[in-house]
């Protein structure tokens, strides 16, 4: 009766060993994850209580009203659509580059290889999270543990979340690397190996504008 619930398919594909040893990277690798987050946790936590709390800064009642009822939901929403975006688009390139690994596809590794971030993206995003955090820093709270838990952890969330999506971001790189690549893949510069492999067109593309009368600087 319980195999008709619940299946568990045997993995052949490691020893027991290298099953032991697989589990133990990724504990330490989730271990570091989760910390390194704590890092501007602690910063912010720390700047909001010696600078703002112990000052007795924050808005009046009326403005918190405000600040709660449209400006954190409103932002809030946005972050997380903006995030999820993001997540979503790093993650679909993160999984075809494994995929390009597992099945030798140089040329798709080689596409995706210097795909990231636009610099204007992680801005935004960072920009959103910040205006939350602001907010949240500007309200009055009764004792300095009920502030610190919501500063923490609220910071604390936004500083994971941006780590794991650089982290995806970056799949040759980092902590959540792609493992078995091949070292030779590594080495190649993708800039010069898609200039090499167009070549051919890029010889007909000026070809075509010198038909045409057409002045195209190939200088560089």
């Amino acid at each position: 009766m319980i195999n008709k619930i619940y299946r568990q398919v045997k993995n052949y594909s490691y020893t027991k060993a290298e099953k032991y040893q697989r589990g133990a990277e990724m504990f330490w690798k989730l271990f570091l994850l989760l910390t390194l987050p704590l890092i501007p946790t602690l910063i912010l936590t720390g700047f909001w209580h010696i600078e703002i709390f112990s000052r007795d800064i924050h808005l009046d009642v009326d403005m918190e009203n405000i600040i709660s009822a449209a400006w954190i939901p409103t932002f809030g929403i946005l972050y997380s659509l903006l995030a999820a975006s993001i997540f979503g688009t790093v993650w679909t390139e993160y999984k075809a580059m494994r995929t390009a690994v597992k099945r030798y596809d140089l040329e798709t590794f080689i596409d995706l290889r210097d795909e990231e971030l636009s610099p204007l993206v992680r801005t935004i995003l960072i920009i959103f999270s910040l205006a939350v955090l602001i907010a949240f820093m500007s309200m009055k709270y009764n004792t300095w543990i009920s502030g610190d838990f919501v500063i923490f952890t609220t910071a604390y969330l936004f500083s994971t979340i941006y780590l794991v999506i650089s982290e995806i971001d970056d799949p040759c790189g980092g902590i959540w690397y792609i493992k078995h690549i091949p070292e030779e893949w590594l080495k190649i510069d993708p800039k010069k190996w898609r200039r090499i492999r167009h070549e051919e067109e890029r010889k007909k593309f000026h070809q075509k504008f010198n038909v045409n009368g057409v002045h195209f600087n190939d200088s560089k």
